[in-house]
């Protein structure tokens, strides 16, 4: 029966995902068509809704009774299961913020309001039609079937949960040694192959559009400052030669020559030292 809930629940949850998304969707985190939570949440329900459903006379009672304790094993089976694989794996395995009938009604995305009113019914389906069905027919099957059909549902169920295990752990020892830039190149390159090669073409051309464009644009703002500081430095040789012109004009003027032209244009000579000294003193007529 464990078995048997647990594909009934990949069938129900894949169903519910794929009309959601509208497209179809393999629910559960193992490669099987088996969810071993709703296995264990149908369990749940057959111990628990044959005991509610005759213990008292009110038949209304029996019902909520049912409906409410399936409900909240569900929910609980649902809330610790959720964050024991989470503390052990690093990873959420199921995620309510991306139905739009339920992330409004959510906590930790873990549980949903919607999805724990859901399971209550599945409490009351399970234990007023289904489990009276059930149960007959796996007690009907000869004793060698049954052990033979549990012997290799276990062996199919350990072995992939082993392998997803391993795929699992081999994954996060990858992600924890690898850089940031070998995961960022790793990632892109992972894309590429799962993207059509129409695409990849669009991509390649998109890109090296962008990459030609940028080329272009900087090696004409490269021109602009080459010529921009080429005529920069055409002013300021022009600046530099003027002032040495001014500079040899200022040190000409200031050197007193040997011979210095009068008004007239003749030429005297220049008086020497000691005549000009004897002057200042007072000396000369």
């Amino acid at each position: 029966m464990f078995y048997l809930f647990s594909a009934m629940g990949w069938v129900i949850e894949s169903v519910i995902e794929s009309v959601c998304h509208q497209r179809p969707i393999n629910r559960g985190s193992l490669w099987g068509p088996y969810i071993p939570i709703y296995g264990m949440g149908g369990v749940l329900f057959a111990l628990s809704g044959n005991a509610l459903k005759h213990s008292s006379e009110n038949v209304y009672l029996n019902v909520f009774l049912v409906f409410f304790v399936g409900l909240s094993l569900a929910t609980l089976l649902e809330y610790w299961g959720g964050s024991a694989l989470e503390r052990i794996f690093k990873k959420q395995f199921w995620d309510y913020s991306t139905l739009k009938l339920t992330y409004k009604f959510t906590y930790k995305n873990r549980i949903s309001l919607v999805s724990s009113l859901f399971f209550g019914v599945l409490a009351l389906f399970q234990a007023y039609i289904l489990f009276d069905r059930v149960y007959p027919f796996t007690t009907s099957l000869n004793f060698y079937v049954l052990i033979t059909i549990n012997i290799v549902m276990t062996l199919c169920m350990g072995i992939d949960i082993i392998v997803q295990v391993r795929r699992f752990e081999h994954i996060q020892e990858f992600l924890e040694k690898l850089s940031y830039e070998q995961l960022r190149e790793t990632l892109f390159q992972n894309m590429l192959r799962m993207a059509r090669a129409s695409q990849i073409r669009e991509f390649r051309n998109a890109v090296f559009k962008n990459i030609s464009e940028n080329i272009s644009e900087n090696i004409g703002k490269v021109k602009t400052n080459v010529k921009t500081n080429v005529e920069n430095i055409g002013e300021n040789i022009g600046k530099v030669k003027s002032n040495v012109e001014n500079i040899g004009e200022n040190i000409k003027s200031k050197i007193r020559p040997g011979k210095t032209a009068d008004d007239s244009g003749g030429e005297f000579d220049s008086e020497t030292d000691a005549e000009i000294n004897a002057e200042i003193n007072g000396e000369s007529d």
